[in-house]
């Protein structure tokens, strides 16, 4: 990096579009042509998902673009008004996965692939490429994407792995109006500290732990890093933050680090999203978190489809021997 402060973020497009009526219904048409089935089939899916991409509207797919070359002023991006199907029941897990069969869930497939390549990680919520991000009464209170009643901390998605997905992409089939989904740029960092710290927020300070749930598959808990926490472009800078995982090697380091997540709460920007919201989260350049809320265990809960993009597919190619669409666990 160089000495100059960040003062210049890219021009970025705005948070959300609506769609037109015949952007909803041509997107509805290629979801329904997506007959293979995401946990059965995945690299069928994914083969499928991809050739459809060609004709998503063109209108959408620009506005897709220019989020991935200068995101947008939150972080994220949010298409609304997408066809859901039929919603089954909200499972009491993640172990199904319902939500990817579903019409909004092969929408959510093809336009990620608009976008890049859909990838699965086989220590992530057993592996499926669409993940159901649904309420468990074991898992309430945890620091993870099945959590409700406490706030999910800031983070950037597999912060501890160097094959972390560029995008995650969240299909909402069901909402509820107390969870928020949250985002904040790295870009946007400047405007809250001095030169001389944001000079220190490109070294590399910060180590981390693997996330517990990966950790199950590793058999480990090792400390990873050092890592910077902005990298890259001073105008444009890579993110890598968790509040969870993540500690300061120095008392200066994890000072900063505190202050990151003191601007993150501060400054956020908030989406609940609605049944037929398809959100991208850019997981290079923001970080994101959830509010708590309250779910009932009925089946009416909040129902969220998660996948993970990447750009560049060949990138992680040795971690998926046989050329299969998930990343084993012994590599992440």
């Amino acid at each position: 990096m160089s000495a100059s402060v960040p003062l210049r973020p890219p021009t970025a497009v705005p948070t959300s579009r609506e769609l037109s009526p015949a952007e909803r219904d041509q997107l509805a048409a290629l979801g329904e042509r997506v007959s293979a089935h995401p946990v059965r089939e995945p690299e069928r899916f994914c083969r499928q998902a991809r050739a459809l991409a060609r004709e998503v509207p063109a209108a959408v797919v620009e506005r897709l673009w220019e989020f991935e070359e200068n995101g947008s002023d939150s972080g994220v991006l949010v298409l609304h008004g997408l066809e859901t199907g039929e919603v089954p029941p909200t499972p009491g897990d993640n172990s199904a996965g319902l939500g990817g069969a579903t019409l909004l869930g092969r929408q959510q497939a093809v336009l990620s692939h608009a976008l890049g390549h859909m990838v699965g990680y086989a220590a992530e919520a057993h592996g499926h490429l669409l993940q159901d991000m649904v309420p468990n009464r074991r898992l309430a209170t945890a620091q993870q994407s099945q959590g409700s009643r406490v706030e999910l901390e800031a983070h950037t998605e597999q912060c501890f792995s160097a094959l972390r997905p560029d995008y995650v992409v969240l299909g909402c089939l069901r909402g509820d109006a107390d969870a928020a989904t949250y985002a904040f740029r790295g870009a946007d960092l400047a405007a809250h500290f001095s030169a001389e710290d944001l000079l220190e927020l490109y070294r590399p300070l910060w180590t981390t732990l693997v996330d517990e749930s990966f950790a199950d598959f590793l058999d480990t808990r090792e400390v990873r890093g050092p890592f910077p926490i902005l990298s890259g472009d001073a105008d444009d800078p890579v993110l890598l933050v968790d509040q969870d995982l993540m500690h300061g090697i120095t008392a200066r380091a994890q000072a900063l680090l505190q202050r990151v997540l003191e601007v993150y709460v501060a400054h956020r920007s908030a989406v609940v999203l609605r049944p037929g919201d398809v959100l991208f989260l850019d997981n290079l350049r923001a970080m994101h978190g959830r509010s708590p809320f309250a779910p009932r265990f009925d089946g009416t809960d909040r129902f969220i489809t998660r996948g993970f993009v990447v750009r560049d597919l060949r990138r992680s190619r040795f971690a998926r021997p046989g050329g299969q669409r998930v990343v084993r666990a012994s590599f992440s």
